[in-house]
């Protein structure tokens, strides 16, 4: 539901995916729920660049708790992935959080928390997002 949000409210200039890997580096991936991405990139591509990618959004099991919510986030911050997304469900709540200034242990950058709902997500970045989030619940 959120892939096709994001789908019909998104500009141009940007495309919403799923089943999409980001090439992390030389011999590691991560396969998001959701990623939004530059458009203009060939429809068959299943590897993006990190460059290629806007947001990263994963959607929390209770299998995927850990690494959702402490190793991918600083995978993709490490990676430079400006936008961040983690959905909790039972009940539905959004964290966005956008890559910031704040430098972590290992001297990269972290992501900072901007929002969080189980309502509404109102965003000015990566473009004007009002979400009612009970349009992305099932």
């Amino acid at each position: 539901m959120l892939t096709w949000w994001l789908r019909s409210h998104a500009p141009a200039y940007l495309r919403a995916t799923q089943a999409v890997s980001i090439g992390l580096d030389v011999d590691a991936s991560r396969r998001p729920d959701v990623l939004l991405h530059h458009a203009g990139l060939p429809s068959d591509r299943s590897l993006l660049r990190p460059a290629d990618v806007v947001l990263a959004v994963e959607i929390v099991s209770p299998g995927t708790r850990r690494v959702d919510r402490f190793a991918k986030p600083g995978e993709y911050a490490a990676a430079g992935i400006p936008y961040y997304w983690r959905i909790e469900q039972d009940p539905v709540h959004l964290h966005a959080y956008r890559l910031g200034d704040r430098i972590g242990p290992g001297g990269e950058r972290q992501y900072e928390l901007v929002d969080d709902s189980s309502e509404v997500i109102e965003l000015p970045e990566p473009f004007a997002i009002k979400l009612p989030i009970a349009e992305i619940r099932p």
